[in-house]
């Protein structure tokens, strides 16, 4: 439903409950899933606890709901991207471009996700396992799809379109995951992750040298 045919009570509802996913997204990142309560979030969002439990059942189902919005963000963009005019080597850089973007907006979504599921079980508790795997196959389909119609028109090699969706979001993934850990040295860019993946990287020269000596 349009936020203008919400009623101001829905208006209210939506806007509080933002406003107390901001202050544990704050603190999460900050301290650490396990080492913030919810008490701690209502005091910082200046809200009962139990007015915190009108919202959500419980500190998974909070962390649930965080790790959902920027999910469901990154979903979106990224099947847009796909669905732009344009060849299908220009759907794909779209793509490429668009998850970049959501990355960048979202760092303190994607720093708390990967710091917390590494090694947690409550994010399969809280049914996120579940919920984002759908989503990822959703996208990897449709990608495969790209590739698949730039295949039958001559514009890519014959491969599994399956497994180049897979290597092309794994190869952006490595990206994006080195540019997290060290931003200065190692920028992110689109462009780059479209020669790497699509132009070899061996010189002709070097390649020809390479197959002589396995013959």
């Amino acid at each position: 439903m349009e936020k203008s045919k919400l009623s101001r009570k829905e208006r209210e509802y939506l806007r509080h409950r933002q406003e107390i996913l901001q202050v544990a997204l704050k603190l999460f990142s900050e301290k650490g899933f396990h080492n913030v309560s919810m008490h701690e979030i209502a005091k910082k969002s200046e809200f009962a606890v139990g007015t915190l439990y009108k919202f959500f059942s419980n500190k998974e189902d909070l962390y649930k709901a965080l790790m959902l919005e920027v999910s469901n963000m990154f979903h979106s963009s990224l099947m847009a991207a796909l669905a732009t005019s344009g060849n299908e080597l220009e759907k794909i850089k779209a793509c490429v471009e668009a998850k970049l973007k959501v990355f960048m907006d979202n760092l303190d979504y994607v720093r708390l996700y990967l710091a917390e599921t590494r090694g947690a079980g409550f994010n399969v508790k809280a049914g996120l396992d579940t919920d984002i795997k759908m989503s990822y196959e959703e996208f990897v389909k449709k990608l495969a799809r790209v590739f698949e119609k730039g295949i039958k028109k001559g514009l890519f090699k014959k491969f599994d379109s399956y497994l180049l969706a897979i290597a092309l979001n794994g190869i952006s993934n490595a990206f994006l995951f080195q540019h997290l850990e060290y931003p200065d040295a190692h920028p992110f860019d689109a462009d780059l992750i479209i020669n790497i993946f699509f132009h070899r990287v061996y010189e002709k020269g070097e390649m020809e040298k390479c197959n002589t000596k396995t013959v």
